[in-house]
């Protein structure tokens, strides 16, 4: 992530705004529906972010396409990000805003890595018990990689626990070796 000085003022412009407006989780919802269109909709941030294509007509078609689903706010937000040709910095400030906004609602963000997908079951009982432990909401990612042969790896706001067997497997290796 881009953290230069331009992403950090808009995302806390945003933030800030949020507050006092009493919308942060309007704000959140709709930075999370953003992102998700620039990794899911083809071609999304490519329009975005493109120098051909003329500031109008990017806030026009954002109107259309995302008018009623964005709140107002987020909608000025991008005509403002569009208006300073900071559009290539989207991404950045919408990702710094989560982790804003994270931080104020103390939300802990966990991934967790398996060699297979867990059952929708498994992971909301795994999002209690983590609740319970860590005594703060958290937002789950899970994630697949199937190179870790089992076991899991938690990622917790930084912190790595690995306790897969790829792992174990290495650590016996060393201790074989030396």
């Amino acid at each position: 992530m881009n953290r230069g000085p331009i992403t950090v003022r808009y995302a806390r412009g945003l933030f800030e705004l949020g507050k006092d407006k009493d919308i942060l989780d309007e704000l959140f919802n709709d930075s999370r529906q953003l992102l998700d269109h620039c990794r899911d909709v083809k071609d999304f941030c490519s329009f975005l972010n493109s120098p051909a294509i003329k500031p109008s007509k990017k806030k026009q078609v954002l109107q259309k396409t995302l008018g009623n689903e964005l709140h107002a706010y987020m909608l000025r937000f991008l005509d403002l990000v569009i208006e300073k040709k900071r559009e290539t910095l989207l991404q950045d400030m919408l990702l710094f805003f989560g982790e804003l906004f994270r931080k104020h609602e103390g939300i802990k963000s966990v991934n967790l890595i398996t060699a297979t997908a867990l059952e929708k079951e498994h992971l909301e009982n795994l999002k209690v018990f983590l609740e319970r432990e860590l005594n703060a909401p958290i937002e789950l990612n899970a994630l697949v990689n199937p190179e870790i042969l089992g076991g899991i790896i938690l990622i917790v706001d930084g912190k790595i626990l690995d306790n897969s067997i790829a792992h174990q497997m290495s650590l016996i290796k060393k201790k074989l070796l030396s």
